[in-house]
């Protein structure tokens, strides 16, 4: 089991170290740098040996001269390499984590609906910045650390074997119980690090949820419940850091130990034998300095350890999300569509989010290039799945989506998607400008382009008036804007989008009569030229469609035109009834 789990770390370490190789050169001249300073060090101890016995035994004046100007090039020789190591190995690590970042961003792009679903905002959050900026130790100075202490070790080896093997060996004597300690408190620590990380994540997301219900937190009066429900996720987080801190002293005090105990026999059996006249005194000196020197980077070595695990937490968690397959994505044999008519035909589709519980049942419709469908039904019949489907936010369990006739799974997805225009009921504002906001459909689109849209969803005017006009600040999911602003806006994007397929999913529900009236006559010339699907709540906005699907229980159960539909005296009819009726009571 030890040797798996080594194993196992060994290969995610291999994981990381991947992202170095678009910059192998610049670890081969960092390699070399450390080499140079390592062997350097190395000088010290037989300095120190050939001072004692050559020089103040002897009493040569001449060459101490000599030594000590060597000494002072030496040093100089040696901070540059220190310098050259730790610019370039932070420039390296810098650039890493840049990159590890990005690949987890993109990758998260990637993924499907259904995990964001299930995924904690806070955790994604977490993950893609705390987690990363948890591997900068590691990436800037903790390789570079343990890269130099391991050739410190290997040369320091070399060294004191060759001067005294006896004395060597006994020296050496503690490093299995130096060893255990590292493994023993190795593990105890990752998984409290990986505890840690979790809190941290699990803390992020409330205050991603209190923040962004904010309004809904102060109308309840909720402030100081939601105080002292941080306070108590605080108070987990502290205790967590605390045992993480305890348990990194134990590990560092008791490879301390074992690191002074070393050098302590060195001084004991060398003392005996210089005593005894076998062993100089300048060699007892630099042999036990070589040991300090050896004792003191694996000592490190325990310490970085620490730093490891901790580290090793953070890619888990990092590879976790990585490894994670989207399961909406191009199909080997995918076709590009530089042009579609926007005839979409739906055969026999059936749908469900978990088995054996279908949100849709062999659902078929056809609408063709400048068509409007209105699709209605009381809440949680299938509409909005209907539209997550033709975007391909998902795939049909069962059944053809056809565009033009081509199954959508053999077109590439941001093909199909630029063809699509989407409002929905919530129109998502960017914390940024309303220009920006606008042209994050089309960064490519004019000012002029941008205006004309804005007054084709009747929101120009009441941009002009504001302060700053298109530059004003929207505020956080667009909080300065009213709901209706915010959905004029999202109006415009669509407009300025110019999309084949125009999808409108309660698009005026958050308008007011008189200003949806106006939206609707905008958007009548831009239905004409393109396929329309039309998610309605309130049927009087769909009366003109060319035709309406009746969705109840996940199955069609009526279609046809409004005037059609209404003498069926169906589901329909009891839902225009029902509206009627709340119409006049209102």
């Amino acid at each position: 089991m030890p040797e798996y789990k080594l194993k196992t770390s060994l290969s995610k370490i291999k994981r990381v170290l991947n992202y170095f190789k678009p910059y192998w050169w610049l670890e081969f001249e960092v390699f070399i740098c450390m080499s140079i300073g390592v062997l350097l060090t190395l000088v010290d101890p037989m300095v120190i040996k050939v001072l004692i016995d050559d020089v103040f035994v002897e009493r040569n004046l001449n060459l101490l001269h000599i030594i000590i100007a060597a000494l002072v090039g030496l040093y100089l020789v040696r901070s540059l390499m220190s310098v050259i190591t730790a610019y370039l190995y932070n420039f390296v690590g810098q650039r890493m984590l840049f990159d590890i970042r990005s690949h987890l961003f993109q990758h998260l792009q990637k993924l499907h609906l259904g995990f964001y679903q299930r995924t904690k905002t806070g955790e994604m959050i977490s993950r893609v910045n705390n987690d990363v900026e948890a591997l900068q130790g590691m990436m800037t100075t903790t390789f570079v650390d343990l890269v130099t202490d391991l050739l410190t070790v290997v040369a320091i080896l070399a060294v004191v074997f060759y001067l005294d093997w006896r004395l060597a060996l006994i020296s050496l004597s503690v490093f299995p119980f130096f060893a255990i300690s590292i493994t023993y408190f190795g593990k105890k620590i990752r998984i409290k690090s990986k505890k840690v990380r979790e809190k941290i994540a699990e803390i992020l997301h409330f205050f991603h949820e209190t923040f962004t219900g904010i309004k809904l937190v102060q109308s309840y009066v909720r402030e100081k419940t939601e105080a002292r429900r941080y306070v108590q996720k605080g108070k987990d987080l502290i205790n967590l850091r605390i045992d993480q801190g305890i348990l990194g002293s134990l590990a560092n005090s008791s490879a301390g130990f074992f690191a002074a105990l070393g050098p302590a026999l060195v001084l004991w059996y060398g003392g005996y034998r210089t005593i005894e006249g076998a062993l100089s005194i300048g060699s007892l000196v630099a042999f036990y300095a070589y040991i300090k020197d050896l004792f003191s980077p694996i000592f490190r070595l325990a310490q970085l350890n620490v730093v490891i695990q901790t580290a090793l937490a953070s890619i888990d968690r990092i590879f976790e999300f990585l490894d994670i397959q989207p399961e909406i994505k191009d199909a080997p044999d995918a076709v590009t569509l530089k042009e579609t008519q926007g005839n979409l035909t739906f055969r026999k589709v059936t749908f469900y989010y978990k088995p054996d519980e279908p949100v849709l049942k062999n659902i078929s419709f056809e609408v063709r290039r400048g068509e409007t469908v209105a699709i209605v039904g009381p809440s949680g019949v299938g509409k909005t799945t209907i539209i997550n489907l033709m975007c391909r936010f998902y795939d049909p369990v069962d059944g053809t989506i056809l565009l033009d006739g081509v199954d959508i799974r053999k077109i590439k997805i941001n093909h199909l998607r630029k063809f699509i225009g989407i409002v929905t009921q919530e129109a998502y504002m960017f914390n940024t400008s309303i220009y920006e906001n606008l042209k994050f459909v089309d960064r490519w689109a004019s000012e002029a382009a941008v205006i004309e849209a804005c007054k084709k969803a009747y929101i120009h005017d009441f941009i002009t008036t504001l302060p700053d006009g298109y530059d004003t600040q929207v505020g956080d999911r667009g909080m300065r804007l009213s709901g209706g602003q915010q959905q004029r806006l999202s109006i415009a994007r669509a407009i300025l989008k110019n999309p084949r397929i125009l999808i409108l999913d309660e698009a005026t529900s958050s308008l007011d009569s008189r200003v949806e009236t106006l939206i609707q006559q905008a958007l009548e010339p831009l239905m004409k030229e393109r396929t329309t699907i039309v998610i309605a709540h309130r049927l009087s906005t769909i009366a003109n469609a060319d035709q309406i699907l009746v969705l109840d229980k996940g199955e069609i159960v009526e279609s046809g035109r409004h005037d059609e539909l209404l003498s069926k005296n169906g589901v329909y009819q009891q839902l225009w009834d029902e509206q009627i009726k709340k119409q006049e009571n209102d």
